[in-house]
Order: C-alpha cells, then structure tokens, then sequence
C-alpha cells in the first residue's frame, strides 16, 4: 500500500464522516433506536457507536505508531466486538452524542493526519511478528471501515 496520496486519505476521512452526518442528518432516536440490520442485526444507533468506538481505536493506533518505536496492537475479534457494544451500552446511548463524540475524535485524526510528514506515514505497529501496518494503511483501514458501516447504515435506513 506505499505510496497512496496522503491528501487523498486526508480527503476521503473528511468525506466520509460528512456523509454520515448526511445519512443520519433527519434520523430520531427511534429510528436509530429500532431500525435494525436483519432479526439479529445491529441497529443503526448501535453501528454508529461501533463507528466511534473504532474511530477511537484506529485514531490511537496512529497516535501510537507516530509517537512510539514499532508499538503493538491488539487486535479485536469477534468476542471483543461484542464486549464493547455491552460495557459502552450502544443501546442506551443518544445518537447525537454519539456523533459528537465521532466527529470530535475524527477532525482529532484529520489534524494530525494533516501535519504529519511523508516519513510519518510510514510509521509502523505490529499485531504479530509478521503483521505489520503503517500509517497509511491504518488511515485507508479507517476509510474502508467508513464505507462499510456508513452503506450498512443508508441500506437499514432505506428497508
């Protein structure tokens, strides 16, 4: 992934945080409360808390690759994902709170995104031994993780 365009990454984090104040724009709290992906799927206010929680994850993996030496991460699997829509209470939360939250720790990212150097981005951490990301592949991580979420988001709203 070396050798993506930064301001590309930059614009992309902008824009996809827009388009969820967009999506979400004219969404209650009972529509975000009870619009549900599927009998057994989230709802949209529990994929818009999935979307802060991991806007805080992501943002402090590239916290940590630039300011530490090859720092390590953990990795979130499915048990994991799960603890964090209990112990955070996805369904007790407001919306707009959520949102705030969200887009405060994004315009974070977006900043510090900005300054970095071309050197910067390409910081590494590690999962594993031999599972290695850099800056930039954890901003497009962000970014698909955006896009998967925000369209999951519009389809459930839509049905």
């Amino acid at each position: 992934m070396k050798g993506l365009p930064h301001e590309w990454l930059i614009g992309g984090l902008k824009n996809s945080a827009q388009i969820l104040d967009l999506v979400l724009a004219d969404v209650s709290q009972e529509q975000a409360r009870t619009a549900r992906d599927g009998v057994d799927g989230w709802t949209v206010l529990e994929i818009t808390c999935h979307l802060r929680d991991y806007q805080d994850i992501f943002a402090e993996r590239i916290r940590r690759m630039l300011e530490e030496e090859r720092p390590s991460f953990r990795l979130y699997n499915e048990s994991a994902r799960l603890a964090l829509v209990i112990d955070n209470e996805y369904a007790r939360q407001e919306l707009r709170a959520v949102l705030d939250q969200y887009r405060a720790r994004r315009r974070w990212l977006i900043e510090r995104l900005s300054a970095a150097t071309a050197s910067e981005w390409l910081r590494e951490g590690r999962f594993a031994a031999d599972d290695v990301i850099d800056v930039e592949m954890a901003a497009a991580h962000t970014l698909l993780h955006d896009g998967i979420h925000i369209e999951q988001i519009a389809r459930v709203l839509k049905q």
